[in-house]
């Protein structure tokens, strides 16, 4: 019923956009029903390293959806036995591309997706199930990365609270978007009370390992989003619409 896609690189695949026809035979999972469509999603993405799965609503993707196309762009911090470092999040068609923040800041959206989560929607209409892939492409990241940044993205954005008060100010108000507060929130999430984070206005953030954590200033924000209004903006004067107001 359900079937790895695309050649192997070594111990990976390369990650990307695909239909579920490429993972599945999708006649087979119509034929099934839903609560065991989950556990089978589910069940053959534990076999793998590379991957990740789970199953949603359909109801509970039209609610995210919305907010993912307005707020495409938010930043993770991910958790490693001594420390952690920050990924930035892109959503664009139904895939979030995934990759360090070092890297994002060097090539911005040029940076290559070492991560991706997709939504897979074939199942919507007749199943009410939307199903979630994250797929790995090298070792950047382990799997407990693709956990954790998974059910965080899905976190932030269903939650009104915790949409409202970060990944909407981060994405329309990134001057407000408070970093430090966010990654003490995070650090709760991930339950890792060993990670110290000290004020933020204390000048020195070192500890055993060396610095405490790897905080963006809050001008990695407008960076991204002033990226993303030039990738607009080009785009629109290339196809003659430059002096068009937006939809």
């Amino acid at each position: 019923m359900l079937s790895t896609s695309c050649r192997p690189l070594g111990l990976y695949k390369i990650p990307g956009r695909k239909c579920l026809d490429e993972i599945c035979k999708l006649n087979l999972l119509e034929a099934t029903q839903a609560a065991r469509v989950a556990v089978i999603w589910n069940e053959h993405h534990k076999q793998f390293m590379q991957y990740w799965g789970r199953a949603i609503s359909a109801e509970a993707y039209n609610a995210l959806q919305p907010r993912l196309r307005q707020c495409p762009y938010f930043v993770i911090p991910v958790f490693r036995t001594k420390g952690l470092f920050n990924v930035v999040t892109n959503w664009d068609r139904d895939l979030i591309a995934t990759a360090p923040l070092a890297e994002w800041q060097q090539k911005q959206d040029h940076a290559q997706p070492h991560m991706t989560i997709q939504f897979f929607t074939e199942l919507a209409r007749t199943k009410n199930l939307v199903l979630v892939r994250c797929e790995i492409k090298d070792n950047v990241f382990v799997r407990q990365d693709c956990v954790f940044i998974t059910q965080m993205l899905l976190r932030y954005y269903s939650i009104p609270r915790l949409y409202e008060s970060w990944v909407e100010v981060f994405n329309k108000h990134p001057n407000r978007f408070d970093y430090h507060m966010f990654l003490k929130n995070m650090k709760d999430e991930a339950r890792r009370d060993d990670i110290r984070i000290e004020d933020k206005k204390t000048e020195s953030r070192f500890d055993a390992y060396g610095p405490v954590i790897d905080i963006p200033p809050d001008a990695v924000a407008q960076e991204i989003l002033r990226s993303a209004s030039l990738d607009v903006s080009e785009s629109n004067t290339a196809n003659g619409h430059g002096d068009q107001a937006p939809t």
